[in-house]
């Protein structure tokens, strides 16, 4: 057996367990088998990285795994805490794929159709935290700087997906799809209707993200990065 299999293998049951406990609601499952995702993909991650791991990328996924943990101890837990987490988690993201990105001479229609999406990604932005009616202006600001974070790691992989057909441009892309994904399926359960439909599309997004994110740092090619020049 391939000396990374078993760590893979203990990712992928960890996440059925999580899934498991969530549609059947059993608390104790999801205590044991949440806090095992995050460190299982990461060990697959080192087992092909060791000599060559990417400390950046190790904080991030430690902020997403800091950000669960505080979650899943207390569901009660005052969410600013854990947006920072993730915030952190997104912004580191969003550095690397800044560095991935790839040149591109800009055409008119190529500028209208940013425009349009941007403006697309804003109204459903505002739309959402509209719709969380978020109990004071200060908390109104941290949910749409967030929201914003979102819509910057959205637009950038969008951006390296169309100019550079590569696997780490396409698992950017996806890992970017899940993370908006889950967090908006984690805004509709928790602050506006909480039907279980939303909370298993939420769960299943958020756990796959951690595996195109380790799939993405895997086949990524280090670049010198941009904020160092």
């Amino acid at each position: 057996m391939n000396k990374q299999k078993p760590a893979l293998y203990l990712y992928f049951f960890s996440c059925l367990l999580v899934l498991t406990a969530i549609f059947f609601d059993i608390e104790e499952l999801e205590l044991f088998a949440k806090p095992i995702v995050i460190p299982a993909i990461y060990f697959y991650y080192l087992q092909h990285r060791f000599k060559r791991m990417n400390w950046w990328f190790s904080i991030s996924l430690l902020a997403c795994f800091i950000g669960e943990i505080l979650f899943l101890l207390d569901s009660n837990f005052d969410v600013l805490w854990i947006i920072l987490c993730f915030f952190i988690s997104y912004c580191i993201l969003i550095k690397f794929g800044v560095d991935d990105l790839v040149p591109q001479k800009l055409s008119v229609s190529n500028i209208m159709l940013g425009i349009l999406i941007v403006v697309f990604l804003l109204f459903v932005l505002f739309s959402i935290i509209d719709l969380i009616e978020p109990e004071s202006t200060e908390r109104y600001i941290i949910f749409l700087f967030y929201g914003l974070t979102l819509m910057i790691l959205t637009v950038i992989s969008l951006l390296n997906f169309f100019s550079e057909a590569s696997k780490a441009a396409l698992y950017f892309s996806i890992m970017a799809l899940c993370i908006v994904i889950s967090d908006v399926f984690y805004s509709f359960y928790h602050f506006i209707e909480p039907i279980d439909l939303f909370n298993y599309i939420n769960v299943f997004f958020q756990l796959a993200s951690y595996y195109c994110m380790v799939s993405y740092f895997l086949v990524r090619i280090e670049k010198p990065s941009k904020f160092n020049r």
